[in-house]
């Protein structure tokens, strides 16, 4: 073939292209488009949930979470997020959302790491019986995952921290979820089901975030788009 008729032939097919792709109908450019960013946005398009009950992007400091500027527990609004920053080491602790007292339900938030040892310890806590008594979901940035019941102020592990390839580490964004109806809880990282728990002791409760340090000190976890669904029936 000579350069004439090769030159003739791409240009043929590049119209061809053209007209396909403006031949298609509004709806299926839509389509096209959401199939796209579907996976970013699977986490808060689950069928289960309800009415969304409460959000929080953190853009103001009048949203009405903690704020502790001493002490071994410091929290408080920066930048667009909430922060808490844990200054001992092997030391937990937590902060509950404004007015959320609820037994179902579905929690969303981003989280990560903004500063100290990728061996932390940060989560999402419900259900919390404002006595020592709640159910927690954890990660860490180095990887690991479990999910926890304290009771009267003494822990209760059900399972043991869990490598899982779903939790990114270091400074990335996680997206950790928690879905809780009836006695059954389930808890997620980035869209993937990492475990569920079973128990009916705790039907409701106090709703927040922790955070905690392992073998060293002054950790600080960044977390965003705060997020609580009711769930279907």
């Amino acid at each position: 073939m000579n350069k004439y008729n090769a030159k003739h032939c791409l240009a043929t097919c590049m119209l061809l292209v053209f007209f396909a792709i403006m031949s298609m109908t509004p709806s299926s450019a839509q389509n096209a488009t959401a199939n796209q960013i579907e996976p970013q946005n699977q986490a808060s398009s689950d069928s289960r949930l309800g009415t969304l009950l409460y959000s929080d992007d953190f853009s103001s400091s009048k949203s009405g979470w903690e704020i502790s500027t001493s002490g071994d527990f410091l929290a408080g609004y920066k930048k667009g997020a909430y922060h808490i920053t844990i200054v001992p080491e092997d030391y937990w602790d937590g902060t509950t959302a404004p007015d959320l007292e609820l037994g179902d339900l579905a929690v969303e938030v981003e989280a990560k790491k903004e500063a100290g040892s990728d061996d932390n310890v940060y989560g999402i806590w419900m259900r919390n019986q404002g006595n020592g008594s709640f159910y927690a979901f954890l990660i860490s940035s180095d990887g690991y995952f479990e999910y926890s019941k304290k009771e009267n102020g003494t822990w209760v592990t059900p399972s043991n921290w869990t490598k899982s390839s779903a939790i990114k580490t270091g400074e990335e964004i996680n997206r950790l979820k928690v879905v809780a109806k009836g006695d059954k809880i389930d808890f997620y990282d980035n869209d993937v089901l990492l475990d569920s728990y079973v128990d009916s002791e705790f039907k409701s409760g106090w709703l927040g975030l922790w955070v905690g340090t392992q073998s060293e000190g002054n950790v600080t976890i960044g977390f965003d788009n705060f997020k609580v669904w009711s769930l279907k029936d």
